[in-house]
């Protein structure tokens, strides 16, 4: 089934994200963004929408375990940057934009 790909592409970014691998998050997450392009394309087989919708509730509380995980990489990186300017003795250009 096309959602056991996306949960091993999920389960990927995962990794890569605990992994602070920013070559490896960019890769990972190219991937599971095909994944999820061809999940949509698909359709659900008869007789397996019970084990479909486990999927999805276990996918998107992974999905949202990566986001938090993202959000601490990206304040990491902010304390770093704010790190940096402090020990330089210069001033920060205004808060880091994320979308």
């Amino acid at each position: 089934m096309m959602l056991d790909e996306v949960q091993s592409r999920l389960d990927t970014l995962v990794g890569a994200l605990d992994g602070h691998d920013a070559g490896a998050i960019i890769a990972a997450t190219e991937d599971l963004a095909t994944a999820v392009i061809l999940f949509r394309g698909a359709g659900i087989p008869a007789g397996s929408e019970h084990r479909a919708q486990l999927l999805i509730g276990k996918t998107l509380g992974q999905l949202e375990a990566a986001a938090i995980r993202v959000n601490i990489l990206k304040d990491w990186t902010r304390q770093r940057i704010d790190k940096n300017h402090e020990i330089r003795g210069t001033g920060h250009r205004g808060i880091a934009l994320s979308y």
